[in-house]
């Protein structure tokens, strides 16, 4: 195959012509208009209306959300992610000095035993430090040149607190009032999950193709998502939750159920794993059959 796998899950979806989205497409097209008709009948009304992109960028929303919803569940989720992006603009001292506010004494934490609290931190400087770290993430996700050419090449300097005043007053209403959907419509349903948790978890499959879920709470594989949209169920993220539990090659986190919470809805809606799977593909299919064949085709996508 000379086709060599360069974006993470979420952008090989999007290319009709990569390998990994005709897996999927291949497999899983049967049952999807179903699936997706099921997930919209049980949505209700938009809770958190979205703002202008003028004010707040959705983007960053979203990010911010996801790490709102890490520091939720746990006081001190591990920050690589962010670390990442930090490494390419110089700014791992403003992350350092950025965790010590949010009450880090290490590296963070990936894996833990579930539930535990979340963190306690006053809400505006949590709400302003996830924002913070979403503008790193992007800036790993993009690379230096989103650094030079947004919000964080417009700094007036490299500080904890610059980054932190990056927040604008719409975004950080955003979080606030997604915050609140999640502690009310969400952390309750997880917190009757025990086991292993993770935030963020690296895969085994993350080693050939670059690829973090939201969370993964005693079994089920997790995916927030903040669309302003109507509610929907588009087939690539779908795919994206399958394609997350696939590169968990050898079953470390023992997924049984994927979930998809639509924030600005209150929507949890979860599917067990094989049920799933079996629905979509319009017959029974073997997940260690299609792990190792989802295996073999990113194997065979490296660059000799």
């Amino acid at each position: 195959m000379n086709y060599v796998i360069r974006r993470p899950l979420t952008g090989e979806l999007d290319l009709k012509n990569s390998p990994v989205r005709q897996f999927f497409e291949a497999r899983f097209s049967p049952g999807l208009r179903q699936v997706q008709i099921r997930y919209r009948a049980g949505a209700g009304p938009m809770l958190v209306p979205g703002v202008p992109p003028a004010e707040a960028n959705a983007g960053t929303i979203g990010t911010a959300a996801d790490w709102l919803m890490r520091f939720l569940v746990h006081p001190t989720p591990s920050l690589d992610l962010a670390a990442a992006g930090a490494g390419l603009c110089k700014m791992l001292r403003t992350l350092k000095a950025l965790a010590e506010k949010l009450g880090y004494s290490g590296i963070g934490t990936e894996r833990f035993t579930g539930p535990v609290s979340g963190s306690v931190i006053e809400p505006e400087v949590l709400h302003r430090s996830c924002w913070a770290l979403a503008l790193l993430s992007e800036v790993y996700r993009g690379g230096p040149m989103i650094a030079q050419i947004g919000p964080i090449g417009r700094l007036p300097n490299l500080s904890a607190e610059a980054l932190l005043a990056a927040a604008p007053q719409a975004g950080l209403d955003q979080l606030a009032a997604l915050r609140k959907v999640m502690e009310s419509a969400l952390l309750p349903s997880l917190d009757l999950r025990s086991g292993l948790w993770a935030s963020g978890p690296t895969l085994a499959g993350s080693a050939l193709m670059a690829g973090d879920c939201d969370l993964i709470a005693g079994g089920l594989l997790l995916e927030l998502k903040v669309s302003a949209k109507p509610v929907s169920l588009p087939a690539v993220e779908l795919w994206q939750l399958l394609g997350y539990a696939l590169m968990d090659f050898i079953d470390d986190f023992g997924v049984t159920e994927v979930g998809r919470f639509a924030g600005r809805y209150g929507y949890l809606t979860q599917w067990g794993l094989d049920e799933l799977l079996h629905d979509l593909a319009g017959h029974p299919v073997s997940l260690t059959d299609l792990r190792a064949e989802f295996r073999e085709l990113l194997e065979a996508c490296q660059p000799a």
